[in-house]
């Protein structure tokens, strides 16, 4: 009996060293698609941390023990497909909205009317990093020409209450990863032309308060992000109306 006692307890023991193992690998593959895919799916904007029992708990089997390697190679594995899910799916409805959009931006394109998806990719690409700059310098005017006239508006009330909490936007390493047009739609003159570009940026960005030049606001570390940017046709131009979130917008609806 005593024998018995002592071969269970070495095999309750090597089994725990596998469980060990095998969890370290998987958490390594997890923490590498997590950076791989760190502006897919951003929790809350781009947290990428939640909580709650589940996330905590480990696996049982029916006796209330745990479940060994195979439970622990099947409760890992359902997270990082369940993980990775929601990036296919995301990526495949951008496809599909590409080139839907470019099928329509061929047709449209006229003169006077710049719909050529090549010029207008540069002119997006372009407008980015000025009106990231705009931004930056706390200045509508400086990106006048890429902006409409409401969103302007929208801008100057933010920046002015970010004046009245002395708060300064800080922005490095400002990249941008794409542009891929999702949405295209183009009417009798201009005032519903409308083209949606998904983009996908790179930049550390955050808020100082400018009396102590403490962080406020952001991370001070490089964050991906996807974001909807939404161009009318204002005064014979394209120009950048609205900004919107991943989350907020439905890429297989568009």
């Amino acid at each position: 009996m005593l024998q018995y006692n002592k071969v269970s307890q070495w095999s309750d023991g090597e089994e725990m060293k596998k469980c060990k193992v095998i969890f370290r690998i998987l958490l390594i593959i997890i923490c590498c698609m997590c950076f791989t895919v760190t502006g897919y799916a951003r929790a809350g904007g781009g947290s990428g941390s939640s909580s709650g029992s589940g996330t905590h708990s480990h696996y049982y089997g029916h006796d209330g023990r745990r479940g060994g390697p195979i439970g622990m190679i099947i409760w890992w594995g359902t997270f990082i497909c369940m993980a990775g899910g929601g990036t296919i799916v995301f990526h495949y409805g951008v496809q599909k909205a590409k080139q839907k959009s470019l099928r329509s931006m061929k047709v449209f394109e006229k003169p006077g009317e710049e719909w050529n998806p090549k010029k207008m990719k540069k002119y997006v690409k372009h407008a980015y990093f000025v009106i990231q700059e705009c931004w930056r310098r706390e200045d509508t005017s400086y990106a006048e020409k890429y902006l409409s006239k409401n969103l302007i508006q929208k801008w100057n009330s933010k920046l002015g209450w970010m004046e009245v909490n002395h708060e300064k936007p800080v922005q490095e390493r400002v990249r941008l990863l794409n542009a891929t047009p999702v949405f295209a739609f183009d009417n009798e003159g201009e005032e519903h032309d409308r083209v949606i570009y998904l983009i996908h940026g790179r930049m550390i960005g955050y808020y100082i308060n400018i009396d102590t030049g403490e962080v406020v606001r952001g991370k001070t570390s490089p964050e991906s992000f996807y974001e909807y940017w939404v161009f009318i046709r204002e005064d014979g131009r394209w120009v950048l109306d609205e900004i919107r979130q991943k989350e907020e917008v439905d890429v297989e609806q568009l």
